[in-house]
């Protein structure tokens, strides 16, 4: 979540950079060594952006022309690029060699990194490998992976650069963008917390990559095996459903003895030209376990038996003063960056306010870990500590573990997930990353999901429906989410003319950017962040801000004992608009319909309610009209809409 870190990961699948293809295609990039020059001296297919960066003759690996960075501005953010001429709808490995001298700064250094872009020339998407900082020991081989690219992508660059901020030397030789082939299965997951239940039907969802690796469905067959402890299989049956992406299997939990089972799915080519599997732990049980905080089948997050809609803010760290501030308002929980101490957490919990406790950089190795944190045994110990100290605290909600570290560390923080199960049974685990478009390769590594789209200026506020549809999708809607909206301004992490350009959002886009996260499926949001809104009171006087962000938040708790409510509610089908996301609650005899329009331009969707309904009133926003037994909405701009249906079956 925090800005500064969007592009320090290595993009890829499931299974990170080992899924490269055995047979690599061609190298798409033209003039991968720099070599090529035209009669004017200008280096071919690249382009230029000197004096910072330059193509020069004896600064590539061993001694051949290469690509110099020599800078010592941090406000300075510009790179050479080159188009590709590539597939869309296939995903691909890029990679650089580099080698670096006191390069320094905020970022992860010099790296390499895909990105594309639509017919309209708006940014679609991109993939950015984890760089090289410091001083190296020579040249260093950086690598990373994209998924499928979008098939409306029509601009798609490759560049080798130093990350905004960084000031130092570095060099770039031998660029390769290669395809590659990911593997068939990518994962199993299933629908009760922590692969537990102790009866009724469960779905087990595996997910597939047919499309990315250039296979259709009906040349395939898959099945699932449910293998008990011992091995032996109790349980092998073909899927409910099988589509490009994703492989289903719902099954009565409460036909199974209690014990511990392997639920595997593998999937083969029929031709038996390529084959795929993957499996995970299910823990069939007689009952399940009490727990002060856990997430049920509503995807809800359940405290001490009542469920509970986290509504928050990123902190730097608790300060006593701002909480007085904040207690004030509408929120009931926080995530401080520096960790709290025990007097901070009871400071919290004598003001009513839970807290999300952050272990996220405690991962020896990274950029973030404390000096002090050499070792995988430091990390144990410190952790262990921290859980031991704080898990029976009235004041903790969840355990915040990951903050966007890159595919490659997937067995590390998938391992950090199952050490925190021991550690604490009773508090969930929550992650948040900005590859939104990835989140199904991280599933062995939470409990909660979050992404974190910051949209504003730069994109539409709509880009909040966008992520959180995605992080549904690909979680396979099974998972708790709470989402990170933006309620900062952009200023706050740039200087200069970028700093100037920057805004914040305003009241009507905070609010559509909340509503949107909810109406997608979120049960909780935190919002991005407290501690900004005191960086940027030399143009956006903090009271002002405060009292939007409040105002917007207040609606949102006003509605929460709507939100969490689990009774059957009625399906509602959405037409005319794909950019019109609704979502329906049953709270008593009241129905409700949250809609909302991710466009930012006006647009009419009609809506159905199974079984109908007789009455519609407005909570908020213009209410829709009924035609013929349906509801015809004519949205303005972004705007969501919340009314109250009266005589729904």
């Amino acid at each position: 979540m925090k800005p500064g870190s969007w592009l320090i990961w290595t993009g890829g699948c499931a299974l990170g950079l080992a899924a490269l293809c055995a047979g690599a295609e061609e190298n798409a990039v033209r003039n991968p060594g720099f070599e090529k020059t035209d009669p004017s001296g200008a280096t071919q297919a690249w382009s230029d952006r000197q004096p910072v960066y330059r193509f020069a003759d004896g600064v590539g690996r061993e001694g051949s022309r290469g690509l110099a960075f020599e800078n010592s501005d941090p406000e300075y953010y510009s790179f050479p690029s080159q188009k590709v001429d590539i597939r869309t709808g296939c995903c691909y490995a890029f990679e650089v060699w580099v080698r670096t001298e006191n390069l320094t700064g905020e970022e992860s250094g010099a790296t390499i990194c895909m990105e594309w872009s639509g017919p309209d020339g708006k940014w679609l998407g991109g993939a950015y490998a984890d760089g090289v900082r410091g001083t190296s020991a020579g040249w260093q081989k950086v690598r990373g992976l994209t998924c499928a690219i979008p098939t409306n992508a029509v601009n798609i660059t490759v560049a080798p650069y130093a990350r905004r901020g960084m000031v130092g030397r570095a060099w770039f030789d031998d660029v390769s963008v290669t395809r590659y082939y990911p593997p068939l299965v990518t994962t199993v997951s299933a629908s009760c917390y922590r692969q537990t239940a102790a009866g009724g039907p469960v779905t087990f969802s595996a997910g597939l990559t047919l499309d990315e690796a250039g296979v259709k469905v009906e040349e395939v067959a898959g099945s699932f095996v449910i293998e008990a402890a011992d091995g032996k299989p109790v349980r092998r049956v073909k899927p409910d459903a099988l589509t490009h992406d994703c492989a289903r299997l719902t099954v009565n939990a409460s036909a199974l003895p209690a014990g511990d089972y392997t639920v595997r799915f593998t999937l083969a080519t029929k031709d038996g030209s390529s084959k795929g599997a993957a499996d995970l732990p299910f823990h069939r049980v007689d009952r399940v376990p009490e727990r002060k905080a856990f997430i049920d089948a509503h995807r809800r997050l359940i405290v001490d038996g009542k469920p509970f809609f986290p509504l928050g803010m990123y902190w730097s760290g608790v300060k006593e003063p701002e909480l007085e501030t904040y207690a004030k308002g509408p929120f009931n929980c926080l995530m401080p960056y520096a960790s709290p101490n025990p007097q901070q957490m009871d400071a919290c919990h004598a003001r009513g306010l839970k807290v999300i406790y952050s272990i996220k950089d405690f991962y020896s190795g990274t950029h973030w870990a404390p000096p002090e944190m050499k070792t995988e045994a430091d990390e144990l110990a410190d952790i262990t500590r921290r859980a031991e100290l704080y898990r029976n605290h009235p004041a903790l909600l969840a355990w915040y573990i990951n903050d966007e570290m890159p595919p490659a560390m997937i067995d590390r923080l998938a391992a950090r997930q199952r050490l925190m199960e021991r550690l604490d049974p009773d508090h969930p685990t929550w992650v948040v990353l900005y590859q939104y478009d990835q989140v199904r390769s991280y599933l062995s590594t939470f409990d909660v999901i979050g992404t974190d789209p910051y949209p504003v200026p730069d994109k539409s506020a709509g880009t909040a429906l966008e992520w959180t549809r995605t992080t549904r999708d690909q979680s396979f809607n099974t998972r708790a989410m709470w989402q990170v909206p933006q309620v900062f301004d952009w200023g706050s992490y740039r200087k200069g003319a970028e700093r100037e350009k920057a805004r914040a959002p305003t009241l009507e886009e905070m609010r559509a950017m909340a509503w949107q996260c909810v109406a997608a499926g979120a049960n909780g949001l935190v919002f991005y962040s407290y501690f900004d809104l005191y960086t940027m009171n030399d143009r956006d006087p903090f009271e002002k801000r405060w009292a939007d962000v409040c105002a917007m938040a207040q609606e949102i708790k006003r509605f929460i004992p709507v939100i969490l409510a689990a009774e059957p509610a009625p399906a509602v089908t959405c037409e005319g608009a794909a950019a019109v996301e609704t979502r329906v609650w049953r709270s008593g005899s009241d129905v409700y319909l949250l809609a909302v329009n991710g466009a930012s331009e006006p647009v009419t969707a009609t809506v159905s309610v199974a079984g109908g309904c007789k009455g519609v009133q407005a909570e908020f926003g213009k209410p829709p009209e009924k035609k013929d037994g349906k509801l015809v909405y004519t949205f303005a701009p972004l705007e969501p809409v919340m009314v109250r249906l009266s005589g729904v079956p």
